[in-house]
Order: structure tokens, then C-alpha cells, then sequence
């Protein structure tokens, strides 16, 4: 994985927002083959990217990162005690990034689940603590203590997988994610009988604006992945698009956000994931 030689352009985490995508390990050899050596830009934060660039990794392509979102916290004090005490009450606590786990902490208290797991050994025990990856797991482990579900394939669709493995018809869950997270999980969680309350405890940006701008021509990249309107801004606002390179879009809102900036569009992902991305990149 390479990432553009400038200042304050860090390269991707160990692991990423978890976003691992499920089956890559069936990638036929034909997608192996097309996309053997080429370099892919990826313009999630730098978090959500690492999880897609181990993948590019393993069918051969080689994937460039350069952040075009950010997070900022939301919430004040009363929606903090709101979250505590809700989750406090639940039996299944969910994060899908480490910046869920973070936005809790700071929204909840780091003591959030000490008084109820302390009751443990009587009647009355603490929430069972779900994650999407390893990453939101070494945060949760480090911030609350323990975790005790971690999604096998590192999507929100596998952590709904393994929790409703788990048995969740009738438990009290609550999510603690991102602003404009998909609605997979509550949708999934509720139809196997799950109670589910959702608290969006951070939202993302995109990246401010970069003057002077970089170069697209300057990353030598076969194509540029865009999964969010907001990443599109981030992308504008930090690059110059001074080539043909393909821009592939996740889905039409992306599409849509690309082409108001007054750039083609090369592709749109028959299907929001990173499998979509994948058999759009041509």
C-alpha cells in the first residue's frame, strides 16, 4: 500500500472501520487478473480505508490512500446521560468504529458500564458488548473494558450475522454510530425480533480545503474510489483533477455528487460495497 509523499497525507491504519468486505476471498481470477498491479486511490478516512486496501492487497492491486473525510462529535451533556443510561439498561452495546467507541466514552463517561458490571455476579449484569472488527475491539478492550462479539468478516452485515447467531429476538440493543451509517443493522437486528435504539454519537466531513491543492496526474493511479458524497467534496477540496483518470462512484448519490462538481463519472458500483467497487473498476 503506498500513499502520496506530502506532509499530513498519513498512510492507512492496521485496521480499518472495520469495513472488511465479505466473500473477497471468492473474487473470481478474472477480477484478479484485471486488477492485478493497478494503482486504486482510495479517499475514505484513513481508518475506513485500511480494511479495503488489505483486500486490493490480497487479489494483487495496489492501493494509494489519501483521507478526503474526517469526524467531528455530536451531542452535549443531556443526550450523554441519555446514552449512559439507555445503554446501562441494554443488553447488546454496538459499535462499528473505533470513533463509535471514542464518541461513547466522551459522550457516556469512561465509568459508563463500571456500576452495572459490577453487579455481575448477582442479578443484574451489564450490556454484552458487540464490534464490527478488531480494531473497534482493541478500543473498546481499552476504553470499556471488554468485548465479548466481534463480527467475523468485519461488516455491518456479518456483525448482524453473528448477532443474531447470538440470539437477539427480544434484546434491548443499542447502536452507537456514525451520523450517516447505513440503517443495516437496526433494520436486520429488528426483523430477527431485536428492540433496537440508535444513537448517532459522530458525524463525518469532509476534508478541508488543501491549498495548493495536489495533482491527481501525481499518484499515478488507475482509478479513484469515491463512497460518499462527502468524500467527493473532500476529494475536490483537496485535489486537482488535472487527468483522464476514471473516477468510480459507489452509488448514484456519489454519482451525483461527482458530477456536480463537473467531473465524469467513469462508473457506479452496481451495489454500495467494496464487491460493487470491484466489478465497477474496469
Amino acid at each position: 500500500m503506498t500513499t502520496p509523499r506530502r506532509k499530513n497525507v498519513p498512510t492507512a491504519g492496521k485496521d480499518g472501520r472495520n469495513a472488511t468486505p465479505r466473500g473477497t476471498d471468492l473474487a473470481c481470477g478474472a477480477t484478479r487478473s484485471r486488477l492485478a498491479g493497478r494503482r486504486i486511490l482510495l479517499t475514505r478516512s484513513e481508518e475506513d480505508s485500511a480494511a479495503w486496501a488489505r483486500e486490493l492487497e490480497r487479489i494483487g492491486a495496489v492501493p494509494v490512500t489519501l483521507p478526503c473525510i474526517d469526524a467531528e462529535p455530536i451531542g452535549d451533556a443531556a443526550f450523554g446521560r441519555e446514552l449512559r443510561d439507555a445503554a446501562r439498561a441494554a443488553d447488546w452495546l454496538v459499535f462499528t468504529s473505533r470513533r463509535g467507541v471514542d464518541a461513547f466514552v466522551r459522550l457516556a463517561g469512561s465509568d459508563a458500564l463500571r456500576q452495572v458490571d459490577a453487579r455481575e455476579s448477582g442479578a443484574v449484569r451489564g450490556p454484552r458488548i458487540a464490534v464490527v472488527g478488531p480494531a473497534t475491539a482493541k478500543a473498546a478492550t481499552r476504553l470499556l473494558g471488554r468485548v465479548d462479539l466481534v463480527a467475523e468478516h468485519g461488516t455491518a452485515e456479518s456483525l448482524a450475522e453473528s448477532m443474531i447467531s447470538a440470539r437477539v429476538s427480544g434484546a434491548r440493543v443499542v447502536l452507537a454510530l456514525a451520523e450517516n451509517a447505513r440503517d443495516v443493522l437496526e433494520t436486520r437486528l429488528r426483523a430477527a425480533g431485536a428492540e433496537c435504539r440508535r444513537f448517532d454519537v459522530y458525524r463525518t466531513v469532509p476534508a478541508a480545503p488543501e491549498t495548493p491543492k495536489l495533482a491527481l496526474s501525481t499518484f499515478r493511479v488507475d482509478a479513484v474510489w469515491l463512497a460518499s458524497p462527502s468524500a467527493v467534496e473532500g476529494f475536490a477540496n483537496r485535489v486537482d483533477v488535472d487527468s483522464g483518470v476514471p473516477l468510480v462512484a459507489i452509488g448514484p448519490s456519489t454519482a451525483e455528487a461527482i458530477r456536480a462538481r463537473g467531473l465524469a463519472v467513469a462508473a457506479v458500483a452496481p451495489a454500495p460495497s467494496f464487491e460493487g467497487l470491484l466489478e465497477a473498476t474496469r
